[in-house]
């Protein structure tokens, strides 16, 4: 049962890797989709690409993991032992794997709430610069990156997950009742006004048409939200059992990382057509250049040859 699990976690963190990869390839070679949402997104693809890695190493070597777990030789106060027994001693033999699905939910989380205040700022006429959006983009890592480090201290503090993984779901739950909040407002509010102005504008159009996509990455990311609840409240007698319910649970949590960008790529047209042109390169098609002087030459022929 493990080897099918690992072997699933492999082939689907090869898709989740390829597919982020060309989307983000996809976003940086085109101007046109340097638009707000196509830049706020690409920190979703980075850590869907960065989750893949680490699923990648834990899928080839998933006897590693499970043989090595994390602060086994450390002492601890009774208390945490009780509490790690309960529910975290199982989550520490997979350390790399636990960091990267918390980095994960963080990253998409925090940065699915940005779409949403910038959403709701686009809905009041005020557009962001390329500046304010950089520095958005930048002020998210950083929470993250205090987050992961307020992890560590807490990992360091108890010599177990027994605080940082609590700690880490509370702030988890918090940016997911305010993404909650926020995305469905957006898409009433859009709603409302276009019922009482018929005649709408392309940029109202653009403003709906993100909002919904927005609201249904928030969706997958929702369930993947529960999906880690699950990893961490499931107990099990049979740790062999336990270690095959973990690898269906991390290839589960995988599907929104591959069908995100999938929706977004369904979803936006610019999009598809960058990706199409980036996948088949090799057929180079004709420049403007050379169809304006096809059209001329039809239009006006050469004269004939006459010596």
């Amino acid at each position: 049962m493990w080897l099918w699990t690992s072997s699933l976690n492999f082939v689907l963190a090869i898709l989740q890797l390829g597919f982020n990869l060309l989307v983000l390839i996809a976003v940086a070679s085109d101007r046109r989709l340097h638009t707000n949402i196509h830049l706020l997104s690409t920190s979703l693809w980075v850590c869907n690409s960065i989750t893949a890695i680490v699923t990648i190493f834990f899928s080839l070597n998933p006897s590693q993991c499970l043989e090595v777990p994390c602060f086994q030789h450390q002492q601890l106060p009774k208390q945490l032992v009780d509490m790690k027994s309960r529910s975290f001693a199982e989550l520490e033999k997979f350390p790399a794997l636990t960091t990267a699905i918390l980095l994960n939910s963080t990253i998409s989380l925090l940065t699915l709430l940005t779409i949403g205040f910038v959403h709701a700022l686009a809905r009041h006429n005020y557009h962001l610069s390329r500046s304010q959006l950089s520095r958005l983009i930048g002020s998210t890592w950083l929470l993250v990156t205090l987050l992961l480090l307020s992890d560590f201290f807490l990992i360091r503090l108890s010599r177990s997950f027994v605080l940082a993984v609590p700690f880490h779901l509370a702030l988890l739950s918090v940016f997911l009742v305010l993404n909650l909040i926020i995305h469905p407002l957006n898409l009433i509010q859009l709603i409302i006004s276009q019922r009482l102005n018929p005649e709408e504008n392309s940029q109202t159009v653009r403003l709906k048409k993100d909002c919904a996509t927005a609201s249904l990455w928030l969706l997958l990311n929702s369930l993947s939200f529960i999906i880690i609840f699950m990893m961490v409240a499931w107990e099990s007698k049979e740790k062999d059992q336990y270690n095959s319910i973990m690898g269906i649970e991390v290839a589960a949590f995988s599907v929104h990382c591959v069908a995100n960008p999938l929706i977004a790529v369904i979803r936006d047209r610019q999009l598809e057509r960058s990706l199409s042109r980036i996948i088949m390169r090799n057929k180079r098609p004709r420049t403007n250049h050379e169809e304006d002087l096809i059209i001329a030459l039809m239009r006006d022929p050469p004269p004939p040859y006459t010596e």
